[in-house]
């Protein structure tokens, strides 16, 4: 994995137009910054840098390289910055990181009923996607991140929370918007829109799973998109789309929603906090036990550790 570290080695190599030169603006050995960047490049399988005698300029992979990282850095940096500014909080604080709807739903009614039963704790919420909440955690940023599975990381404990219901998001003259109850195969044949963003792809195989068979593979659309902008064009016809109940609090003209059923009752989605095993901020602690009783949760039997490696899905 690329450290953040690393990218600002490349970022600033790339400012100076010569390792040396960033080399000694950041206080390290040059030695040490080129061998980071070679070790950068071996891991992405490109040559970033051109190395010549008078300095090192940005390949065209380098420079789209770059263009990325340092929009990471500059979201790291506004984080950290953030999370610094938490510290005058007046009994602690707690760093929830999510990147599900806020709009309604069991996320924000817990941490609604947190921040009313617990005056001095200020709580501040983080959406990202999953690979940016993961490392809020690991670097100790966010305190904890609630997604959706329960999928293992290694050195972090993971707990089901809470389920919602499954949505499907259409167009309210659509044929099926007359239907009270709606199963799966009544969506065969149906066209799809999803956003490129935590959750899509993770709704995207679940509709593979649920409709895909011999022959047929659903339609799915898969765009740059936030939640509201694929509700505004599910609006204009011709597509649908599936969402958890946290998206009811989402108002759009035009755009009604029907609970998608199984043969035996209604479909769920499972939600799970995920945090560091040697997080020792109290406040942590004291909203788990709040989860617990609110949901009604057994007993914690321990860490769950993994080796599968922080901010990797599992295989």
């Amino acid at each position: 994995m690329i450290e953040l570290r690393q990218l600002r080695y490349l970022i600033n190599a790339a400012e100076a137009g010569s390792f040396s030169r960033a080399a000694r603006s950041m206080n390290i050995k040059q030695p040490t910054l080129s061998r980071h960047i070679l070790q950068v490049e071996k891991r992405l399988g490109m040559t970033l840098f051109d190395r010549k005698t008078r300095g090192a300029t940005l390949t065209a992979d380098g420079a789209t390289y770059l263009r990325i990282a340092r929009r990471i850095m500059k979201e790291w940096d506004e984080l950290n910055a953030w999370v610094k500014a938490t510290n005058n909080g007046h009994a602690g604080k707690l760093s929830v990181g999510f990147y599900t709807s806020f709009s309604a739903g069991n996320l924000r009614a817990t941490l609604s009923e947190f921040s009313d039963r617990f005056p001095d704790v200020r709580v501040r919420g983080f959406e990202r996607d999953r690979d940016m909440l993961l490392a809020g955690i690991e670097s100790g940023l966010l305190d904890i991140a609630v997604m959706i599975g329960e999928a293992p990381y290694g050195g972090l404990v993971t707990r089901p929370f809470w389920s919602e219901r499954i949505l499907v998001a259409m167009p309210e003259r659509h044929p099926l918007a007359a239907r009270e109850r709606i199963h799966w195969t009544d969506l065969t044949g149906e066209r799809f829109l999803l956003t490129e963003r935590d959750p899509g792809p993770e709704t995207r195989n679940m509709l593979l799973g649920k409709l895909g068979m011999p022959g047929y593979t659903p339609e799915i659309d898969m765009d740059d998109i936030g939640r509201e902008t694929v509700l505004s064009a599910i609006a204009l016809g011709g597509r649908l789309s599936i969402v958890a109940e946290s998206a009811l609090g989402i108002k759009v003209p035009g755009v009604t929603f029907r609970e998608v059923h199984e043969t035996n009752g209604h479909t769920r989605i499972g939600y799970s906090g995920y945090w560091r095993e040697d997080n020792e901020n109290t406040v942590l602690h004291r909203f788990l036990d709040f989860v617990a009783v609110r949901y009604s949760l057994p007993p914690m039997t321990g860490p769950q550790p993994s080796s599968q490696q922080p901010g990797k899905e599992p295989s």
